[in-house]
Parts: C-alpha cells; sequence; structure tokens
C-alpha cells in the first residue's frame, strides 16, 4: 500500500460562531495509506465525514447537507515518516452566494486613487 497526504475542503457548514449559525468552510489535511489516490480520496472523505467533532459542531438541515471534495493529494515516499504530519482543520467564513458581487471598499480605493498595495499604507498612484 503506498501513503498519501491529501488536502480536503469541506464547504457548506453550518457551524455556530459567535452564538449565531454560520456558513464555513475548511481545509483539512489528512494521511491515508491505500492503493491507489481514488480510494484515499475516498477514505479520506469517510474519515471526515464520520468525525465526532465535526458533526457535533455542524447544525446543517438534512435538504442542505455539507460537502467534502479533495482539493490536493500528494504521494509520499516511503523512507517519509508520515507520523510527524498531523490531521489539522482550519476554517474560514463562506461568501454568500450574493457577497460574490458585493465590491470590496479596497478595490475603489484601486480604481478611484492608483494602485493600493496592502503591505503598504500608502497610496501610489500613476504617473501621467
Amino acid at each position: 500500500m503506498k501513503r498519501y497526504r491529501l488536502l480536503m475542503n469541506g464547504q457548506n457548514y453550518l457551524i455556530d460562531v459567535g452564538g449565531r449559525p454560520r456558513k464555513q468552510g475548511f481545509y483539512q489535511t489528512v494521511v491515508i495509506e491505500a492503493d491507489n489516490p481514488h480510494t484515499a480520496a475516498l477514505l479520506a472523505k469517510a474519515k471526515i465525514r464520520h468525525d465526532r467533532d465535526l458533526k457535533a459542531i455542524t447544525l446543517n438541515d438534512p435538504g442542505d447537507p455539507p460537502r467534502v471534495e479533495l482539493h490536493t493529494f500528494w504521494e509520499l515516499d516511503i523512507a517519509c515518516d508520515a507520523g510527524q504530519l498531523q490531521d489539522g482543520r482550519t476554517f474560514y467564513p463562506e461568501r454568500r452566494w450574493w457577497q460574490f458581487w458585493k465590491k470590496n471598499p479596497r478595490d475603489r480605493l484601486i480604481s478611484q486613487q492608483g494602485v493600493f498595495c496592502p503591505e503598504v499604507t500608502e497610496q501610489i498612484t500613476p504617473g501621467p
């Protein structure tokens, strides 16, 4: 069997954040032993779906289930000690469908005043 490290992406998870239910997504690293990448992805997906901690905080209705998809995978070298690789999950707030059309206030700075660099607090205006 081969060893794989998979980066999984969970989406549409309704989770209580600060006392209010919010849609959250997450990325999670999973290390799986399997015969091929397809089987590894299925096993990783099942591992996440059956995770007790995640199930306990998920508030989704059956008509609006969360999704888990494979984002990226790596086949690990036999010499690699996968025991050092830990499963980790990082949540992020999901945007609602109408928020994709919402303009970021920073975008307005770019279009009206020139180029905005987030690392630098000053504005750079284009020359004539």
